[in-house]
């Protein structure tokens, strides 16, 4: 039997046409039918833009001492009146925007500096131009108010019928933009998101108002003329603060000596109550004791920095820390003020320099007061207060 011989190239092209019958053989795919389109899954809202009728603006100045931008201060609110301190009354809405704009080095509200896009903050401390600040929360210590928790920054409220108070919305992300149109009217739009994660849109087109506050300083002293306050007084308290600048080297221990009218309330270090009363500060030496009363001598005033604080060598006895700049519902150092339910209003002062005269008879104390407020020129606070007896200590 003959072996069968297939060429190469016959044998090529019979494995080409096998293949080619083999694919031939399978099934064609099965054609599915065409997918419906998927339904929207999120479809925004249209916003409620409140129709903001009322816009002014605060210029601030070069607040922060940066010298790379002014403090501009932007409000909008919707048709509401305003109380007395100028807080909006509801039902309505507010936003406020802190903006950092183009240093203006003769310190001066210049509009056209306003005009462009601000944007967030990269950190809190990013003060360029173009940026607005975060929103946040600040505890302010006020005359006539107290120490009170508000927005500052950027924000927005929606204020309830009757209210002047609401919840914020700290603002942190987002733009606006702000253009200075030639005929001296603005347009201004943006959106915003803050801590309650919603986009608050807001536009306003038309006048401004605008005021100037770079140079505004909180009063420390409302007084008008020289003050004598003998005879008002008619009874004290004295407390015993101890090492409360924590030298803790027995070099000095701080007294406090409160002197008020009747109708004051002295059960604690802060008085409270109605009516005027004074707060001496002193240092006495380590072994004084409160129930002793206060040793006898000169008491000199002395200076305190803005933030408090006071050289090492001048907390030694018979010395007076000065009082303490815009401590007003807590003070430290030598105040003078009056109260109203426990809150300071108009007369005060705030000491930072003079004597105090301290004279003993056993237990008795005859107090001579020559002091100097900050006021420029500043003004005399005097006083001579007498007591028989031991001055009552404070718990």
């Amino acid at each position: 039997m003959k072996n069968l011989h297939i060429p190469a190239r016959s044998l090529l092209i019979f494995m080409v046409m096998f293949i080619l019958a083999a694919v031939s053989c399978k099934k064609e795919p099965v054609q599915q039918p065409p997918a419906d389109e998927p339904e929207d899954v999120f479809t925004e809202a249209v916003p409620d833009i409140p129709d903001y009728v009322n816009a002014n603006l605060v210029y601030m100045g070069d607040d922060t001492y940066s010298g790379i931008s002014d403090g501009w201060i932007l409000s909008l609110y919707t048709d509401m009146e305003l109380d007395p301190a100028g807080n909006p009354i509801g039902e309505g809405q507010l936003v406020q925007i802190l903006l950092n704009t183009t240093y203006n080095e003769s310190q001066t509200p210049d509009p056209e500096l306003l005009s462009g896009i601000y944007k967030a903050q990269a950190s809190t401390g990013d003060l360029s131009a173009g940026t607005f600040c975060d929103g946040y929360m600040m505890t302010i210590d006020l005359p006539g108010q107290g120490r009170i928790e508000m927005p500052d920054g950027t924000f927005f409220g929606d204020i309830p019928e009757g209210e002047t108070t609401f919840e914020p919305d700290l603002l942190r992300e987002g733009y606006c933009q702000i253009e200075v149109k030639d005929d001296g009217t603005f347009a201004i739009d943006g959106i915003m998101v803050g801590t309650m994660f919603q986009k608050r849109y807001f536009s306003y087109e038309g006048p401004v108002d605008i005021v100037n506050r770079a140079e505004v300083v909180l009063p420390n002293s409302t007084l008008a003329a020289d003050t004598d306050l003998s005879g008002l007084f008619v009874k004290g308290v004295l407390h015993d603060k101890g090492d409360y600048f924590f030298l803790q080297d027995e070099s000095y221990r701080l007294f406090v000596l409160l002197l008020a009218e009747e109708s004051v309330d002295l059960s604690t270090e802060f008085a409270a109550g109605d009516g005027q009363y004074i707060r001496l500060e002193m240092f006495v030496p380590w072994d004084s004791v409160p129930e002793d009363g206060i040793p006898e001598g000169t008491y000199t005033v002395v200076e305190r920095s803005d933030n408090g604080g006071i050289m090492k060598s001048d907390i030694a006895p018979f010395n007076m820390p000065g009082g303490q700049k815009d401590k007003f519902t807590y003070p430290s150092g030598v105040w003078y003020q009056t109260l109203s339910e426990g809150v300071v209003v108009p007369d005060y002062a705030r000491i930072v320099s003079g004597t105090m005269e301290v004279r003993r008879r056993g237990d008795a104390h005859d107090i001579a007061i020559e002091f100097e407020d900050c006021s420029t020129p500043s003004h005399k606070v005097t006083c001579s207060w007498s007591t028989d007896t031991a001055i009552p200590v404070l718990d």
